[in-house]
């Protein structure tokens, strides 16, 4: 077996002249490093988050993390693995490293007594759980190999080697332990049963697991997060040398100003005093807040009323509902025109220096873009994103894992939580239930019963706020529909008056499709508008939208979207047509319908037209039927209100069950693996190979702020087994030439091969 002078833990371009970074024992020491700064700053906001600051000192929170931070990697060490990462995947691994890392200790009980002197079994078994699943790649004890074709019989561990013992002095330094046990160089025989060590410990501790109280759970499930958000950290920090405690420290340390939040909330009434129910949300006192108010009540201006007084010093994260999933990230969010007066709470200071990243050789490409995108929200004080980002720690998904220190020093605002499927809306409730220190702000604009139950049996106080009910009963809509045809006639009315229509389609072809055959019939002022552009088109896609309806010259428009209106548009209209949705997202687009009605002054009810789409994509034709059955009674004569809107919904969802979800990071014991937080398709941010050269310097570095303007979110689908094969440019992959077809005004599509 040919030697190495140094063991790798990242890949390097110089192999046999690592820069030390590269090394194994230099990125264990980053790791811990940055796991023990990561105690200092956010551990005792992590136990009051979870409820466990009486039950788990800091001392005893540390002792976990700061192990399983130095195990992760240390199953490096081993032939294959300093093969792969020199010469490429192939051979495979036959065992991947992180099971190596934790059966060292279990095959070798002298380096066992050493390395956990001292230490209680919980803090023993949460350690090696969390080194053990910090890839999220252990879903069992059978610890499938790969050792076909990698042409060995045995895997050779170098426990005798410098790098090893010199990882082992690390530790024994930092945790003033005795000298280190001398191990020499090992082989893990591959013919027979591989491992038994840790498949027993494996067997065992998921039956202890089983038995153990919630909080224990809770406390496993913190100690993993924490270990993987030191890893992810450790191994995205710069190359150019910098300190990864300074760094976490600083970025950790980007908080949320009262002041600043408040600003946000006078700007957004514009300076009208707030109504009572915001005053309401402002001054609410309990740690968690139920907003029901409808569409256009202000329910935004409220929230950040409430963040004023409780995110102050924390991190907050305003959490849409949308359709995209958790691969989309803040970025692909158009921040409100409102927010931009202080930029710097919403973007990282840090981006530039994350973009170069330690990489390891046949890593996981989406887990290294997720990586600097979680990154991101460790540096500012606001993040506006998707549920997803939030909510998906529940299940173990990578980019929540990765954004965990923000996450646990951080206030909460939900909003139009009415939206969330059976699972998402599961994952809130045993968000709920884990996070029982954390500050949130739930809001919609209706909720089943059911729903609303299952919330007050979670908590001993909710309080419980309506929105103004003189606003939410004014008869504001006139519904029709389902109908088969569009509605071309009373479209061209409505735009020969002046009046502002609204189109929403299901898809982004239906939404390109309508878009195109209105300017065919010669209808004025037609904007598309969908996710699929790159960012800087779609960003004055929106202000040109927006800043269309909010002209009070009776200039005619015709917007045409997809679901991106739900939310992030806020504008008033003369017309909405829409094609049948879940009710849900159908309450959603029918509060952009005559939005700036008051008590002062009604005005007259405006037309929704609902379409019947050919099918049911990119939902699920029992949703839509339960929309037909929804509009049944509504679409009449008799104008309708917001209000009645959601009592016909709360009526129709009077059985709607609220199961019991399982987790994976909280249920997962020593086991650690991903499971769906939702249905949803997936999508990825890619740039066109002909935008590359805007998006990198005279040196062929990239230039993040340029990658970001030219980034488009498209669905992975359809390019799912070539993408793997496409290059990387920091946070995006890059199409080849012609494989998106690109136009400013129609956005972008796969093109057919």
């Amino acid at each position: 077996m040919i030697g190495h002078e140094r063991l790798l833990a990242k890949s390097s371009r110089s192999p046999d002249f690592p820069q030390e970074r590269e090394t194994l024992p230099h990125h264990l020491r980053d790791v811990y490093e940055t796991a023990e700064q990561l105690i200092n700053s956010v551990g005792d906001q992590a136990t009051q988050a979870l409820g466990l600051r009486e039950t788990f000192s800091r001392k005893v929170l540390s002792a976990a993390v700061l192990r399983g931070a130095f195990l992760h990697d240390l199953g490096k060490a081993n032939h294959q693995f300093q093969r792969m990462i020199r010469q490429g995947p192939q051979p495979p691994q036959a065992l991947r490293h992180e099971w190596i890392s934790v059966w060292l200790p279990l095959k070798f009980p002298e380096l066992d007594r050493w390395l956990f002197a001292g230490c209680s079994g919980i803090v023993r078994n949460a350690a090696l759980a969390a080194a053990l699943g910090h890839h999220l790649k252990v879903e069992d004890a059978s610890l499938n190999s790969g050792q076909q074709g990698t042409g060995d019989a045995s895997v050779v561990l170098f426990c005798d080697h410098m790098d090893f013992r010199s990882s082992l002095a690390l530790i024994q330094n930092t945790l003033g332990l005795p000298e280190p046990p001398s191990l020499q160089r090992t082989e893990i025989d591959l013919i027979g049963r591989l491992l038994p060590e840790l498949r027993r410990w494996l067997v065992e501790t998921n039956d202890w697991f089983r038995v153990i109280d919630v909080k224990l759970q809770r406390f496993l499930a913190l100690v993993k997060a924490l270990v993987i958000s030191a890893d992810v950290a450790g191994s995205a920090l710069p190359r150019q040398g910098h300190a990864p405690g300074r760094w976490v420290r600083e970025v950790l340390g980007r908080v949320c100003v009262d002041e600043d939040l408040g600003n946000i909330a006078r700007t957004r009434l514009a300076g009208h005093p707030p109504r009572p129910f915001q005053t309401q949300v402002g001054q609410s006192e309990n740690r968690v807040t139920f907003v029901k108010a409808g569409c256009g009540s202000g329910k935004t201006a409220a929230a950040y009323l409430w963040a004023e007084r409780h995110a102050a010093n924390r991190k907050l994260f305003f959490c849409y509902p949308t359709t995209g999933t958790s691969t989309e990230g803040y970025r692909d969010y158009i921040i409100p025109a409102e927010m931009t007066a202080d930029a710097t709470l919403l973007h990282s200071r840090s981006e530039v220096d994350l973009e170069d990243v330690l990489e390891t050789q046949g890593e996981d490409i989406l887990e290294r873009t997720s990586r600097i995108e979680a990154l991101a929200t460790w540096d500012v004080p606001v993040v506006i994103c998707t549920a997803d980002q939030v909510l998906g720690l529940v299940q173990n998904y990578r980019k929540a894992l990765f954004a965990f220190p923000s996450i646990v020093n951080a206030a909460f605002v939900f909003d139009e939580i009415h939206q969330y499927d059976e699972r998402l809306f599961g994952a809130l409730l045993r968000f709920l239930d884990a996070f029982r220190g954390s500050q949130i702000l739930l809001m919609t604009a209706s909720l089943p019963q059911p729903r609303l139950k299952a919330i007050h049996r979670l908590l001993e106080q909710l309080h419980v706020i309506s929105g103004s009910a003189e606003l939410e009963q004014i008869p504001r809509y006139r519904l029709q529909g389902p109908v088969a045809n569009p509605p071309w006639d009373l479209v061209q009315q409505t735009l020969s008056e002046g009046g502002k229509v609204l189109w929403v389609a299901n898809t982004v072809d239906r939404t390109v499709g309508f878009a195109k055959q209105a300017q065919e019939r010669g209808f004025p002022n037609v904007y598309p508008y969908h996710s699929r552009y790159r960012y800087m088109d779609r960003l004055r896609k929106h202000n040109a939208v927006v800043d269309a309806f909010r002209n009070d010259d009776r200039e005619p428009v015709l917007a045409v979207t997809t679901q991106v209106c739900e939310v992030s548009l806020d504008l008033s209209a003369d017309l909405l047509v829409s094609d049948l949705a879940p009710v849900p997202a159908l309450i959603q687009r029918m509060g952009r319908l005559n939005r700036r009605v008051s008590p002062d002054n009604p005005g007259t009810p405006k037309a929704a037209i609902v379409l019947d789409p050919a099918n049911a994509l990119p939902y699920e034709e029992a949703d839509l039927e339960t929309a037909r059955r929804w509009l049944q009674p509504l679409a009449s004569d008799a104008p309708v209100s917001q209000a009645a809107l959601a009592a016909a919904f709360e009526q129709l969802s009077q059985n709607v069950k609220v199961g019991d979800v399982e987790s994976a990071w909280l249920d997962g014991g020593p086991f650690s693996r991903s499971a769906p937080l939702r249905e949803a398709g997936v999508t990825v941010p890619v740039i066109r190979a002909e935008d590359e050269s805007d998006c990198v310097d005279r040196g062929g570095r990239p230039i993040p702020k340029e990658i970001t303007r030219r980034a488009i979110p498209m669905t992975l689908g359809p390019v799912a087994k070539e993408i793997g094969g496409w290059r990387r440019l920091g946070f995006v992959f890059v199409a080849p030439e012609g494989r998106v077809e690109y136009s400013s005004e129609w956005g972008a599509r796969w093109a057919r091969k």
